[in-house]
């Protein structure tokens, strides 16, 4: 018959533990894309890393496009199986309607007390980070990414996208 004692009592107290911790730091179980909601589309944006199927196969853009296709290209790479899509970054879709109200306008630029503020003209000298506004050719731009020299509509790949709804384009 086996003695319990007080070390044999911690050790697996100390064992029970680990197990417990372990099974709940265990990363979750990885998240197949689904090929309907990864579907390729020429009018989205593609970061590096950003998966797609097209044409019964699925692909990783190896850095930043927009209407380039998959299998035709150097900018995607074809991968051999049904890839992970928990951690990867999505197509730089376009909201529709996320800036406007009830009133149909949008509201994108305007300070909370319904000022609008329009966005300085773009420099060839400045840096830009994602997210950031420009004014260029009498369009507002989004900075698709960390850019410095890239003009707005003019690259490949583009790190720029072409903001429609704004404030700021109501009265032209």
């Amino acid at each position: 018959m086996v003695e319990l004692t007080l070390s044999n009592a911690r050790g697996f107290f100390c064992l029970i533990l680990m197990l417990l911790t372990a099974s709940l730091s265990a990363p979750a179980a990885a998240e197949p894309c689904d090929p309907e909601t990864a579907k390729w589309n020429p009018e989205h944006y593609y970061p590096e890393d950003a998966v797609v199927f097209h044409k019964g196969h699925w692909y990783e853009s190896r850095e930043m496009h927009k209407g380039l296709e998959p299998g035709i290209t150097f900018d995607w790479n074809k991968l051999d199986s049904v890839p992970d899509c928990s951690n990867r970054p999505e197509s730089g879709k376009q909201a529709k309607g996320s800036d406007k109200q009830n009133d149909g306008k949008s509201h994108r630029g305007e300070t909370a007390s319904g000022m609008c503020v329009r966005p300085e003209q773009w420099l060839f000298s400045k840096s830009y980070e994602q997210g950031d506004l420009a004014s260029h050719g009498g369009q507002i731009w989004e900075a698709t990414g960390p850019t410095r020299g890239d003009m707005p509509d003019m690259d490949e790949p583009p790190h720029w996208k072409l903001v429609e709804e704004h404030c700021a384009l109501q009265n032209q």
